[in-house]
């Protein structure tokens, strides 16, 4: 059987029953914290315009816009919700690989709304989409020489295309189809481009992979056909993303291993992924010395070297594109203890007097280790932080995981608080309370809608 046959049939199969508990409760959490990324992304300028660009295009009334409560179609409203999940940086992490999962909530989430679909079938598509999106990644991920040329971001596409295999209830060949069109027809980016000019895109367009994916899955329902065994031979899909191809990985543990426990990784503080262990790194140093931000004479931050050049390095950005790839921005808003959210972002942020001077305390230079360790392992965050005080004392932390990775994971109460802080001016609170207690009892539910109707 093929590995395109083996997913599609595994997808299908998937039963609320089959999932550890273990699994549901982190995928509640996870359905939470992208809700939250959602409602505070829209706070931005980039937020708002999808938003608008979004009711430009109008269409069927079936999913709702976060923070808007515009209805559209579902293809569109999925894809506009998850992009503003990126827009502070707070998003998931696969692995330090990527951010596949906010597609795969938002899809389901607008899907599900269209199709009156209860708790347990939103959890089930959402794990399951983890789970098989997961061994995508890792069966195609490419080598550090290839990785340096092309950080490609087609893996967008995977959850929210399973998530719609599940929910409309494809047959094997009708999710073959979706899969054929869905990966074959994929938008493809090299995400370096976005760096060296921040653009409100951030690390992908997810409006277009979620398009591509959930209108797959609704032709291959209505009888369209696609490219049948997508990931196989002749002609697989990891040929147009990778130079690397592990056939076992696709199908290895499927169902026995739910990724969603082992890779899954939350976001503590709205910033790059990769200067997560350096914010931790500092707070630890500032919580356990009594230091204040005017008591550091000097931070410097030895990383990987991706992270030790622009934008990482800009000391002076002018918007929130520039900034969330900044550590020193990251560094100086924890250090100045700015709630994390949309506050980290707000224009009077970049007219802080005092956020600009501690900006010009920071510097990053090259980790030999951490170059090794990245290139070897990018789930970890192999990096060390060195605080000189104005009193000529020196602290020095190293880490080898962050605070959000599945090795240190954030409590449920610190997961409520981000989400409490990422949605505060923007819906009330008594809806905020509302969405919280029906996530956390989201197997019972019966028509996902009560919670799409909060949103706005």
């Amino acid at each position: 059987m093929s590995i395109t046959r083996k997913l599609t049939d595994y997808i299908i199969g998937a039963r609320f029953e089959n999932i550890p508990q273990e699994a549901v409760t982190k995928a509640k959490e996870f359905i939470l914290d992208e809700i939250g990324n959602a409602l505070g992304g829209s706070a931005l300028l980039s937020g708002r315009i999808i938003i608008e660009w979004g009711r430009q295009l109008g269409g069927t009334p079936e999913a709702t816009l976060f923070s808007d409560g515009t209805k559209l179609p579902v293809g569109i409203a999925s894809g506009v919700n998850t992009q503003l999940c990126m827009g502070l940086e707070l998003m998931e992490t696969y692995k330090n690989r990527g951010h596949p999962g906010s597609g795969m909530v938002m899809t389901a989430l607008a899907l599900g709304e269209r199709e009156k679909v209860n708790g347990r079938d939103i959890l089930t598509s959402v794990c399951t989409a983890y789970d098989v999106t997961g061994r995508i990644i890792d069966a195609t991920f490419p080598s550090p020489e290839h990785r340096r040329m092309v950080w490609n971001s087609s893996w967008q596409g995977c959850g929210p295309l399973v998530v719609s295999i599940k929910l409309l209830g494809l047959s094997q060949e009708e999710g073959m189809n979706a899969f054929g069109m869905g990966l074959g027809n994929g938008p493809t980016m090299n995400v370096h481009n976005i760096l060296y000019v921040p653009a409100s895109m951030s690390k992908c367009g997810n409006q277009f992979h979620s398009f591509v994916a959930v209108n797959a899955a609704l032709l291959a329902k209505l009888g369209y056909t696609g490219y049948h065994e997508i990931l196989d031979e002749p002609y697989p899909y990891w040929t147009t993303i990778s130079d690397i191809n592990d056939w076992e990985t696709y199908t290895k543990d499927l169902g026995k291993d739910f990724l969603i426990l082992s890779a899954l990784a939350f976001k503590p503080w709205p910033s790059c992924r990769w200067a997560q262990a350096g914010v931790e790194s500092l707070l630890d140093i500032m919580a356990s010395n009594g230091l204040k931000p005017q008591d550091i004479e000097e931070v410097t931050y030895h990383a990987h070297e991706k992270i030790t050049g622009y934008p990482f390095d800009n000391i002076n950005p002018s918007n929130a594109e520039d900034a969330y790839w900044s550590v020193p921005w990251a560094f100086g808003n924890a250090a100045l203890g700015y709630t994390v959210g949309p506050t980290w972002y707000i224009e009077e942020r970049f007219k802080d007097e005092a956020l600009k001077r501690f900006m010009q305390k920071v510097k990053i230079k090259t980790f030999p280790e951490a170059v090794k360790a990245f290139a070897r392992e990018p789930e970890k965050s192999v990096t060390v932080l060195e605080v000189k005080t104005t009193a000529d004392k020196a602290y020095t932390k190293t880490t080898d995981y962050c605070k959000g990775d599945p090795q240190k994971p954030m409590s449920h109460e610190e997961i409520i608080e981000k989400f409490l802080s990422q949605t505060e001016g923007i819906i009330s609170r008594e809806k905020t309370r509302r969405i919280i207690w029906l996530v956390e009892n989201l197997e019972a539910l019966a028509d996902i809608s009560e919670i799409t109707s909060l949103v706005h």
